[in-house]
């Protein structure tokens, strides 16, 4: 590892094959978890102003999470809402239960009503697109949580800039490490 960038048009290049795998993927993940935190910060600040979660003990933001992807699976990040483990994607409400609010929130929910099951017929889920069981009650109505897709506004937002930021990020955390060691 003694050796030194010569090409001083094209450094980042030399940089990428003189540095060893480990610290490309190393500088890679970084660049991940920063853009993805960047994103986060993007979809709290969507969500404030969608005005839900107003008058709430515990805010609702807690609920978003960036989850990285492990090594083993590529590379790659998520900002999700969905519920993901013990805490991840749950809000805890005044009763003390926990419940994934903003995957309503995101969603919406459906038309619901109480009182025993009037018919039955079979549609298509939402979310998988099986065919699922669906059935009319006869009770009164229960009502339904609108649309407020927080996460869908903040993917239009920024989506367009995601793609420079990271390799932006990867090729400073790459000329960081090569400062390091020495190669620049």
């Amino acid at each position: 590892m003694s050796e030194t960038v010569t090409d001083l048009d094209r450094p980042f290049a030399d940089v990428y094959r003189v540095l060893d795998m480990k610290v490309q993927r190393r500088a890679m993940r970084g660049a991940m978890r920063r853009e993805g935190n960047r994103l986060k910060k993007a979809a709290v600040s969507n969500l404030a102003q969608s005005g839900i979660g107003q008058g709430t003990r515990r805010s609702l933001s807690g609920g978003i999470y960036v989850r990285t992807y492990p090594g083993r699976y590529g590379l790659g990040f998520m900002v999700s809402v969905k519920p993901h483990g013990r805490r991840k994607g749950v809000h805890l409400n005044r009763q003390g239960l926990e419940k994934p609010v903003l995957m309503w929130a995101e969603d919406g929910t459906r038309m619901r009503h109480a009182g025993r099951r009037i018919s039955s017929f079979f549609g298509r889920s939402r979310f998988t697109g099986r065919k699922v069981r669906q059935y009319l009650r006869g009770g009164a109505s229960r009502g339904k949580m609108r649309r407020y897709a927080f996460l869908a506004k903040t993917e239009q937002q920024t989506g367009g800039s995601v793609e420079d930021n990271l390799f932006d990020t990867f090729r400073g955390n790459l000329e960081m490490e090569a400062r390091k060691r020495g190669l620049l």
